[in-house]
């Protein structure tokens, strides 16, 4: 018995979008696709081999995207990446050294600090 094995290689891209001809053409046509209001501001978008599928307003978090194509995954992804540019221009991003101190390191729950142990190998 032989199964099909399906290898997808396409190209995901997510990019500022720079609002210049191009982009503001791929932008206009995928709000109407989506029968929604053109993103203003700040746009981040999702294209997939160059095809813009998704786009997200970086000021208010409205999305417009491709009804005729699976992007619910680019959808989120960009508002992760949207997350995180927030998170960036707020100042909140954490450093590992102000979460555990400038020199100590998370040790294994019951391993004394500083002391490397070796767990027995269960065969």
């Amino acid at each position: 018995m032989t199964t099909q094995e399906t290898q997808i290689n396409a190209t995901m891209t997510i990019r500022r979008m720079d609002l210049d001809d191009g982009d503001a053409r791929a932008l206009a046509r995928l709000a109407a696709l989506d029968s929604r209001a053109q993103l203003e501001g700040p746009v981040l978008g999702a294209e997939v081999e160059g095809r813009l599928l998704a786009a997200i307003a970086v000021a208010s978090g409205d999305v417009v995207a491709d009804p005729f194509s699976r992007t619910s995954e680019l959808r989120a992804l960009l508002k992760l990446r949207r997350a995180q540019i927030q998170e960036r221009s707020a100042g909140t991003r954490r450093r590992r050294s102000r979460i555990f101190g400038r020199s100590s390191r998370p040790a294994v729950g019951g391993s004394p600090a500083g002391q490397i142990i070796t767990l027995p190998r269960v065969n």
